[in-house]
């Protein structure tokens, strides 16, 4: 009922409550016949509400008396900050004094004895500038961190100087973004993590560098019957972690590769077959991870002598490349993977500066380069691939698919792969890409095979 009086007439101070709705409050501005004092106590009680609409129609106003618009001119919103400025009762050395305060609060230079008068200021824009400064003491922050004004306690949070004292106590802030600030800052403690991991731990997941201790929480926060290295989610973070214990790096490493044949979706490993992948590409690549664990600072000599055991060529190479391992153990590896049949893989080795002579040589007596080039140029155009295939073991695989099932095989023409053979080798074709690959000119050399 007060409400709608204010519309009409005058009311009694009382019923100026912080509970009267402000949109009411502003109502009451409208009316015409309410006398100035009550509109003078409208104003003042405005410009304390928490929503921006209140403030700007207080700094906008050209009755609002000095003292409240000296309150607003260090406003946190620029809205309200430019009303008041523009505002024609508003004296210009007031703006002055505001701006210039500011300029010096925002200021890295400004030393810390200026940054803890202003921290002190009654303008909490002014506050929130020293709260932003990287240059702040730690007794400046701390009480800071206490401020009424949440935004302002929310930008120490922020502040990349902020010590762990004071980060200890917005740790205990209610608040669940200020929490999260914390806990993603620079300088919380092992302990402030921990004070902090009930509420914030998905996001703890996202931090780098994280203390042993905390990863140790996370490993018994997941435990569970089913072997660690089958949680993806967590393998992953485990070994992305450099400082992830000795032991979690073992239960990753303990991989049975029976079971992993036995409890994989048989479907899935059908499909990947049909597509080309042979069982043995596919143990490698549900084992890649293992790569992992072979080049994370905290392998151990006995961690890694646990990994040659795993038929994957890329998890023998870091093993082979780990400064922990063994110089007759890594001899041994590079000796096995210099004649492996992935040439990917004999790359690696050969590019190690640290492969011995003997291996090197052992390599150079290899297979040689057109005898490959000739067995995966006949592979290729004996390969049967399934429609719609998404899995090819290399870009040529993908082309000649292509090549089969949108030209080929729509025009009912089939590849006679001992034909093709003859005709790539009787032509020297290999010798001709060679030289084509140097000579802008090759429709004479490619004349034959355009018969």
């Amino acid at each position: 009922m007060a409400v709608e009086l204010l519309k009409i007439g005058p009311v009694p101070p009382c019923f100026l409550s912080e509970w009267v709705p402000s949109e009411r409050l502003i109502q009451g501005l409208r009316n015409p016949q309410m006398p100035l004092r009550y509109r003078l106590q409208l104003l003042q009680r405005l410009s304390q509400e928490p929503t921006l609409e209140p403030r700007l129609q207080v700094a906008e106003s050209p009755e609002t008396p000095s003292a409240v618009l000296e309150q607003l001119a260090g406003d946190l919103e620029l809205a309200v900050r430019l009303a008041v400025k523009f505002n024609p009762c508003c004296p210009p050395p007031l703006i002055e004094l505001v701006e210039g305060q500011y300029s010096v609060a925002s200021d890295w230079n400004t030393d810390s004895e200026q940054l803890a008068m202003l921290g002190q200021s009654r303008w909490a824009w002014i506050r929130l500038a020293v709260a932003q400064n990287p240059s702040a003491t730690v007794e400046t922050l701390m009480q800071l961190a206490g401020d009424a004004v949440y935004k302002i306690q929310l930008a120490v949070a922020k502040n990349p100087e902020t010590p762990a004292d004071v980060l200890a106590v917005l740790a205990e802030h209610l608040d669940k973004a200020i929490q999260a600030t914390v806990a993603e800052h620079g300088n919380a403690t092992e302990e402030i993590l921990h004070q902090l991991f009930p509420t914030q731990q998905k996001l703890l997941e996202r931090r780098e560098n994280l203390p042993t201790s905390i990863l140790e929480r996370f490993f018994n926060e997941v435990a569970t019957e089913k072997p660690l290295w089958k949680n993806y989610k967590w393998r992953y973070l485990f070994l992305d972690q450099p400082n992830t214990p000795t032991w979690i790096l073992a239960e990753l490493a303990n991989v049975d590769l029976e079971a992993l044949k036995s409890q994989t979706n048989f479907s899935l490993i059908f499909q990947t077959l049909e597509e080309g992948m042979t069982v043995q590409e596919w143990l490698q690549d549900e084992t890649i991870f293992l790569e992992y664990i072979a080049k994370h600072p905290q392998a151990t000599v006995e961690i890694l002598q646990h990994l040659t055991q795993y038929p994957n060529p890329y998890v023998k190479l870091a093993v082979a490349r780990n400064s922990q391992t063994p110089e007759e153990l890594k001899l041994s590896l590079l000796a096995e993977l210099a004649v492996n049949a992935d040439e990917r893989i004999q790359v690696k080795v050969a590019e190690n500066p640290h492969t011995p002579v003997h291996i090197l040589e052992m390599m150079a007596q290899n297979e040689f380069y057109e005898i490959k080039v000739l067995r995966e140029i006949r592979r290729v155009l004996a390969s049967k691939y399934p429609e719609n295939s998404h899995s090819f073991k290399s870009t040529v695989d993908y082309e000649m698919s292509h090549f089969k099932h949108e030209i080929l095989y729509p025009a009912g023409i089939n590849v006679d792969v001992e034909s093709w053979m003859k005709i790539i080798e009787s032509h020297n074709l290999l010798e001709i890409m060679a030289n084509n690959s140097t000579s802008w000119d090759t429709s004479r050399q490619l004349t034959p095979l355009m018969v």
